[in-house]
């Protein structure tokens, strides 16, 4: 069940808060975990993520027994602001490598895909993950998302879209 209260999202074992700016260090420990940069292709320096993330009301947090486990972010971009008769969010996600593989990422996405729905009137969101990450394309299909474009660009990894139709 999710509870929203204050920005906070509650499911059965996470709390998703918005980012605060006494979370910066754990921040950039998360940002700038390789494992996690291996997948991102992120070029925009932490920091400056960091601040972006604390300015959104759609930033959050993934809290789990505690402690920072991750981050899930809801955000409007060049290609969600494309199409003008939608209201369309992307996703990001991504967790530290110990939180990996027990269900947190798909939790954490089920809670903000109902909160895209249910506060923002969405009327989508898109995920993206580079081809060869598997764990987040599994976990993308596995929540209802459909493969939707292949993003290419110069010196900039491939990333396939999904979307999730709310």
């Amino acid at each position: 069940m999710l509870l929203k209260d204050d920005a906070v999202l509650k499911t059965e074992r996470l709390t998703l808060r918005r980012w605060r700016m006494q979370d910066r260090e754990e921040f950039l420990r998360l940002s700038d975990d390789p494992e996690i940069l291996r997948w991102t292709g992120r070029r925009v320096p932490s920091d400056e993520l960091f601040r972006y993330y604390v300015s959104l009301d759609t930033a959050f947090a993934v809290i789990a027994d505690g402690e920072v486990a991750g981050n899930i972010s809801l955000f409007k971009n060049s290609v969600t602001d494309s199409f003008r008769c939608l209201d369309i969010y992307e996703c990001t996600f991504y967790l530290f490598p110990q939180h990996q593989g027990k269900g947190y990422g798909t939790e954490a996405l089920r809670a903000v895909l109902s909160y895209a729905r249910s506060q923002l009137c969405a009327d989508a969101v898109i995920a993206g993950a580079m081809p060869d990450n598997l764990r987040s394309i599994e976990m993308i299909k596995k929540n209802g998302g459909t493969f939707c474009f292949l993003r290419q660009r110069p010196s900039v990894p491939d990333e396939q879209f999904y979307v999730f139709s709310l």
